[in-house]
């Protein structure tokens, strides 16, 4: 019976079947408001860390870069707008 079973499972992945969890994961936070899509994507993220060896302090780290990163990307956007809008009145 396993081999029936393997063989069934490897025909369904080569038609494609089966959906890879990131597909999975794309539709589910489509579909869903941001806040919950938000909660379910940091505890995916926390296990699939942990899973991988990475320790707490590490997971803090991490996020403490993610943070330093938006930070960053925020400040050049906000810089980047106000130099638009400063070339605007300018022009107009």
């Amino acid at each position: 019976m396993v081999g029936t079973i393997d063989a069934f499972i490897n025909q369904e992945l080569r038609e494609g079947v089966f959906m890879s969890r990131r597909s999975n994961l794309d539709i589910i936070l489509k579909n869903m408001d941001t806040s919950r899509a938000t909660k379910i994507l940091a505890k995916t993220l926390y296990k699939e860390l942990v899973n991988n060896g990475f320790s707490n302090k590490d997971i803090i780290n991490f996020s403490k870069e993610m943070i330093e990163f938006m930070a960053a990307e925020m400040k050049k956007k906000a810089t980047s707008e106000a130099s638009n809008k400063k070339d605007r009145l300018l022009i107009g």
